[in-house]
């Protein structure tokens, strides 16, 4: 049996720490959905001092994901964690990558929204296209939310919900794609490129969302479902869901 088994005040501060990585997770999720918003905001008016604010906040996200990437090796170090405790521990180092790397995405967006204002061109404020990347934002905004509550409450319904919308994401990208390339949206060739090149950044930071839903699973169940085909792992993991209500019902 662990240290932490037997001391009940070393199981608290042990519990302390585990809700410490969590809330980082939380926090750090929530800086990278304000980024995301912010980002696609500046995009869509035209907003250069926001999209400068954008940029000159990227440094939180990555103080945030060394400040957990610390405490994740602290944990590991000082608390030898059980299977479960550790699986845990683990997946939240691989979530705060993920994180972080939808920040870069989202910092990605500011800076070619510059690009896009220095050369004198207009971003899609109106009609079509500027619907088309509000629908794409939204959806990927809801998937991270899920992907973040999924690790933080091990809810497997959150990680199930995040892989069934991955449809809906390549198919949002897919319009918006055909819509900058339309002739109609008249945008020239160096503009189409940033234009499309800010659409893959946004479905990039969607699919972020999908790796973290693949370590709430990992969490849960002690399977690796990286690649697993999807129709195949919803429909047993809707199974396991099922099966856990009953029990507990």
């Amino acid at each position: 049996m662990s240290q932490q088994n037997n001391h009940p005040h070393i199981v608290s501060a042990y519990d302390r720490e585990l809700t410490e990585l969590r809330s980082l997770v939380v926090n750090m999720g929530e800086s990278v959905v304000e980024q995301t918003q912010g980002a696609i905001r500046a995009f869509l008016k035209t907003d250069a001092p926001q999209a400068r604010q954008v940029i000159s906040r990227e440094p939180e996200i990555d103080a945030l994901s060394v400040a957990a990437d610390e405490e994740v090796f602290r944990v590991i170090a000082k608390r030898q964690p059980t299977a479960v405790d550790l699986r845990l521990v683990l997946a939240v180092s691989r979530v705060v990558s993920e994180l972080e790397r939808a920040g870069d995405k989202a910092a990605r967006i500011a800076n070619n929204t510059l690009k896009l204002l220095d050369g004198g061109a207009a971003s899609p404020n109106a009609a079509a296209l500027g619907k088309r990347f509000r629908t794409l934002e939204a959806l990927v905004i809801e998937r991270l939310r899920q992907g973040v509550n999924g690790i933080v409450e091990a809810d497997l319904d959150q990680a199930i919900a995040v892989f069934e919308s991955e449809p809906r994401l390549s198919t949002a990208r897919q319009a918006l794609t055909e819509d900058l390339a339309a002739p109609e949206a008249q945008s020239d060739g160096a503009s189409l490129a940033v234009l499309l090149t800010i659409a893959h950044a946004l479905e990039r930071i969607g699919d972020h969302a999908g790796n973290i839903a693949e370590q709430v699973v990992y969490v849960i169940t002690a399977e690796d479902v990286r690649y697993r085909n999807r129709a195949l792992l919803i429909d047993a993991l809707k199974h396991r869901s099922d099966a856990a209500r009953s029990e507990a019902s």
